[in-house]
Formats: C-alpha cells, structure tokens, sequence
C-alpha cells in the first residue's frame, strides 16, 4: 500500500499538508497531486496522469471535485489511530462503563475490572456515527473559544491601558510629593533666612553703636586736646560735662554687651517626616479588580433615567458602548454631549460635542470614536478618552463627507454615510470607498431628502 501525503483537509493544522504525486515523489520531486487512481493506489498530478491514462485506459482516477473518494491518509489514521498515553500503541478497544477508547495497555492496566470493554470492530457494527454533526458541534467549540481569546487578548490590552494610566497617576503623586517637599524646604529656608537678617540685623544695630560712640569720643578727645593749652574756662567746662556724659553712656552699653558670644544657625530636621516616608512600603496600594461583564438579553427591560437637572430638551439616546470594566458612554442627540455611566447606571462624568453626534465605538480599552454631523457645515471624528471615570475629549478628524454610523476593526475605522461605506485610518486618512448603494437607490433618496426640505420650509 502506498504511503500517502497529506490532505488540504485543514491548512491551519501541522498534521495535514497536500497530498503529493506518488510518481514525482520517487523522483525526490514535490509535486501536489491532482488525480488519485484506485486501482493503483497512487496519486497522480496533472502532467503524470496524461501517462497514466495512456496506460492504464481502463482506470477512473478521481480528481480533486471528488476527494471524498480519495483514501484517508496515513497521518490522519496515525493521528486518530495513537493512544495519547501510549503513544505507541493504537486505539482498539471501547471502555462502556467511562466511556473512553482505550489500547491494549490501557484496558488491561485501567480498565480490566469495568464490565464492559468492547473491541472498536465489534462496536461499528451495531453503532453508526454522525461526523457531520460532529463537525458543526466542533465548529461551534471554535467559534467559542476563538472569542474567548478574543475577549482575553483585549483583557491583555485593556489591564496594560490601565497599568500605564496608573502609572500616569503614580508618576503623578510623585511630582505632587516632590513639589510638596519643595514647598516645606522652601519654607523652611525662607524661615532661616529670617533668622539670619534678624541676627545679622541685631549685631548691625550694636556694631553701628560702637561706631557711633568711638567718633564720638575721638572728636571730644581731639577737642579736649586742642584747648587744654588755651585756658578757655568755659569750653573746658562744657567739654568736661560732654565727656563724662559720653563716657558714662559708653560704659554702660560695654556693660550691657560685657558678654561676647558668638551666634551661630542650626538646622533640626523634622525626624518625623523621614521616620513617616522611611516607614512606608510605596506611594499608595496596587489593586486590581475582578469584575464580570454584563449580558444584556431579551428577556424583560429596565428603564434608566440619564437626563441631567439642567438640560432643556428631552434626552434622545442615539448610540452606547460598553467599555470592558462595565462603564457605560451614551451619546445624546438632543444635547450634543457624551456621558459616562458607571455599573449603577448613574451619570459620573459628560462632555460636549461639535454637534449632533450619531453613533459611536470603541478604539482602545479606554477610548471611543463618536461621529458628529450636521450636513452640510460640520463632519467630524471626535476622539473622547475615559481616565478616572472621566471623559477628556481628544483629537477630531475632519470628513469630507457626511458620516453616520461608525465601527473600529484592527486599527482601522469603518465610516457610512447615508450612501456609502468608507474605510480610513486612525489618522483620518480615507483608505477606500468600500460600498456605495445603486443610483436608483440614491434618487430616492435625494427625493425624499428634498421632500423633507420642502415640509420643513412649510413648518417654518
């Protein structure tokens, strides 16, 4: 029997690969196979089977529009056939009691005592089996699990967002902690300051003083000493009382600074404070939450109020997007805002926009596209990010045509207009026009757009 090569049952799989032209392979060749021969038990590809029909005119290969006709190949039966305990032994035995398949080790080392071990032959005989049944259920598990990794890669997306948004906010504290200490130093200098210009200010006065003094008695002793020779009596006397007042008036400041200390500033540090930030284990608590996301379904409804005390108009809620920490953004027509509900459905946080917004979707874990228009004036993108369940309005991206509904997939945005699907990038930059209703369609449209203006003249 041939050694067959593998199918294109599955491209995605490592165990099954083409099936190779059984010809070319005993050339050392790697051709994919086009035509299997049953009679010959090989494969053929499209230049081998013009020979091979020449020689053998009575044999029906079969192509590749009815692979079902060809034979399993020997890696599938391998990979269906191997015990996945013992690796070198097949599958030939059905345990009823566990509902297991078991090799000839497994029976007899597990499964010896059960009732009921029955050979895999003996068993087809009376059982059919439903492959394509099983198919779709297989399908639907990787339908399943593929949007369970979805969900996780996003989880991955959306913790690494709010890690670097808490690192924004430790990074935060930490400047607000540095201009806190800046702040207490600074006072702290400005107080020894003063203490300085105070004492400096102190041993100014007294120096002054001295100054003061010593010219003082130097005139009266130059004056003494001028008319001591010249017998003037009544300057002698009136230089006499002068000295003795400013002797008397300079012992007595000598007696009241006879105590020479020299004055000198110290710092006591405040220990309390380098004892408190020694003591502490970071510049706040790391958590985490753990938080399940709601399922919203048909059955029954709850009505939530989020108009805000001080809107005029009703509130007319055209769009919502869930963020994956359960936080909930609504866009209200009426009053050109955006708000933020948190898991209670209460109002934390709004902002405005341009103008009447229309739909709106999710970009990044924390962030959100919202479509405004008011045709024919204003097209825009507007970019709301939520931090600290509070919305910050971003960057807008200006259209050049009228835009409605909007959706974000891999990076790219994916705009409509009442006509027409767009494709653009993050940047605002139109990729391609990816779908345009038919001119019939648009007629009407352009007729029942100028029937309402027409209504709407005679309203006004």
């Amino acid at each position: 029997m041939a050694i067959f090569s593998q199918s294109t049952i599955d491209k995605g799989s490592d165990i099954f690969q083409d099936f190779l032209c059984s010809t070319c392979e005993d050339k050392k060749l790697d051709n994919t196979a086009d035509f299997y021969c049953e009679s010959c038990v090989k494969f053929y590809c499209g230049t081998c089977i013009g020979m091979h029909s020449q020689l053998f005119t009575k044999h029906a290969p079969f192509g590749r529009e009815d692979m079902k006709k060809w034979p399993v190949t020997k890696k599938v039966e391998d990979f269906l056939l191997k015990c996945d305990v013992h690796k070198e032994e097949n599958l030939n035995m059905f345990c009823d009691k566990h509902s297991v398949l078991c090799c000839t080790n497994c029976a007899f080392l597990n499964h010896r005592n059960c009732p009921k071990v029955t050979l895999i032959s003996d068993i087809i005989k009376s059982k059919s089996t439903n492959l394509k049944q099983m198919l779709v259920s297989i399908q639907t598990i990787l339908e399943e699990i593929k949007k369970l990794q979805d969900y996780q890669e996003a989880s991955i997306q959306y913790v690494q967002s709010s890690y670097d948004e808490q690192l924004q906010n430790i990074q935060e504290t930490r400047r607000k902690i540095n201009a806190s200490l800046d702040m207490i130093e600074q006072k702290t200098l400005n107080e020894m300051k003063d203490t300085l210009t105070k004492l400096k200010a102190s041993s100014k006065s007294d120096i002054d003083k001295c100054i003061g003094l010593r010219n003082e008695l130097k005139q009266l002793r130059d004056a003494i000493q001028d008319i001591s020779d010249k017998s003037k009596l009544e300057l002698s006397f009136i230089a006499n009382r002068k000295c003795k007042d400013k002797i008397q008036q300079s012992e007595t400041f000598l007696k009241e600074n006879s105590r020479q200390v020299r004055v000198s500033i110290t710092f006591q540090p405040n220990s309390e404070i380098v004892q408190y930030i020694s003591n502490q284990s970071g510049l706040g608590r790391i958590e985490h939450r753990t938080q399940t996301l709601m399922v919203f379904t048909g059955q029954g409804k709850s009505v939530l109020n989020v108009t805000q005390s001080n809107e005029w108009f009703n509130s007319n809620m055209i769009a919502i997007c869930v963020l994956l920490d359960g936080q909930v953004l609504v866009a209200d027509w009426f009053n050109k805002n955006v708000r933020l509900l948190d898991q209670q459905y209460q109002v934390v946080s709004h902002c405005s926009v341009t103008t009447w917004p229309w739909d709106m979707c999710q970009v990044t874990p924390s962030e959100v596209a919202v479509t405004v228009d008011d045709h024919p004036n204003t097209h825009e993108v507007q970019f709301i990010t939520v931090k600290n369940r509070k919305l910050m309005t971003g960057r807008k991206l200006q259209i050049q045509h009228t835009i409605q509904g909007i959706a974000s997939h891999q990076g790219d945005l994916y705009i409509t207009s009442r006509t027409s699907l767009y494709k653009y990038t993050m940047r605002g930059k139109q990729v391609s026009k990816m779908y345009e209703v038919n001119q019939v369609v648009k007629q009407v449209k352009l007729i029942v757009d100028y029937l309402d203006m027409i209504k709407n003249t005679l309203i006004n």
